[in-house]
């Protein structure tokens, strides 16, 4: 096999370009994934760290809180991720810079089944990107980029890379919804279907895990002793956001995007994470974002109808003052 045609190895990306996707389920970091995938120059995975024997299992272990003893080999679990595809990846556009034409010319895009008509036998939820789909120094030189939720330790670690572990920094976009839209999006998308007194139980063992990991936070755990299921869900909201925040504040190597903001203005709002990325925007990205992001507006703003004065309390109970007052959740 020549050079042209070797599979990709983790040893062979010796310093890749690594870019965290971070916030809370139901907040768009699916829709954001999906627009940065819009580059030809990126190569997107969607939450490596949940799946089963794959290169960031280890992950779940140290993402509530930094942990230096975990931190050790995050570097070359990321050189193991960034050759891999997913079960739970979105199927590669055919446009990126990185897969080989002949793989791409039959498919608009190519999703998993299309994968093992090229390699026959692949499985497992993580697998090597195949020799006959990838590029190899193409994908090397991609900007690789990981959404994972819920994970403050990958900003705490990632952007304040300087605790005497050999992790190079890399970009972070930490994107933060209307609390008031996250836990409308969550009580249909997810509480809806599964059973509540189980995601209360889960949820408070949650929280019991902050306090365990992470004692500073006790204080903000207590401010209602016996949340229920909403509660619960938004203290954990309220923990994750302000502890992504307040790594990244002030380091070039953060953004913070509004989900909001990113649905009323995707081509602005876009353009600026784009930019934070360095990566290239042109006219076919344009035409693709527009094409993806038509009802987002009505996504966005539907939590406005259900504002009504027991959510509002809620909101005031477990977010304070300020974020009630940045997200407008507060008594007129």
């Amino acid at each position: 096999m020549d050079g042209t045609q070797r599979a990709p190895t983790e040893s062979s990306f010796s310093d890749p370009n690594v870019a965290f996707i971070l916030g809370m389920g139901r907040s768009g970091t699916n829709f954001l994934l999906d627009l940065i995938d819009s580059s030809p120059f990126t190569h997107c995975r969607n939450e490596p760290d949940e799946l089963s024997g794959g290169a960031l299992e280890s992950w779940a272990e140290w993402k509530i809180h930094r942990s230096l003893l975990g931190a050790r080999d995050l570097w070359g679990d990321l050189r193991r991720a960034i050759v891999c595809g997913g079960e739970r990846d979105r199927p590669i556009p055919p446009f990126k810079a990185w897969v080989r034409s002949a793989a791409a010319a039959p498919a608009k895009a190519l999703s998993r089944t299309t994968l093992r008509k090229l390699v026959p036998g692949l499985g497992g939820s993580e697998y090597h990107l195949p020799a006959a789909l990838v590029r190899h120094e193409e994908l090397a030189a991609a900007l690789h980029v990981l959404k994972i939720n819920a994970a403050p330790s990958v900003a705490e670690v990632f952007i304040e890379a300087a605790h005497g572990v050999d992790i190079p920094s890399a970009r972070i976009v930490h994107i933060v919804r209307n609390p008031a839209g996250f836990l409308r999006s969550w009580r249909r998308r997810w509480l809806a279907e599964h059973d509540e007194e189980r995601v209360l139980a889960a949820n408070l063992e949650r929280l019991e895990e902050v306090r365990r990991l992470d004692p500073e936070a006790g204080a903000l755990i207590d401010l209602i002793p016996d949340p229920n299921v909403h509660e619960a869900e938004l203290i954990f909201w309220r923990y994750c956001t302000q502890r992504i925040r307040a790594a990244g504040v002030g380091r070039d190597t953060y953004l913070e995007v509004s989900y909001d903001e990113l649905a009323r203005s995707p081509l602005s709002s876009l353009r600026e994470v784009f930019t934070h990325l360095d990566l290239p925007w042109t006219d076919e990205i344009s035409a693709r974002v527009e094409e993806m992001t038509g009802s987002s507006v009505d996504i966005a703003s539907a939590f406005q109808a259900e504002l009504d004065e027991e959510a509002i309390s809620t909101f005031e109970r477990t977010l304070g003052p300020e974020l009630c007052e940045e997200f407008s959740l507060k008594r007129t």
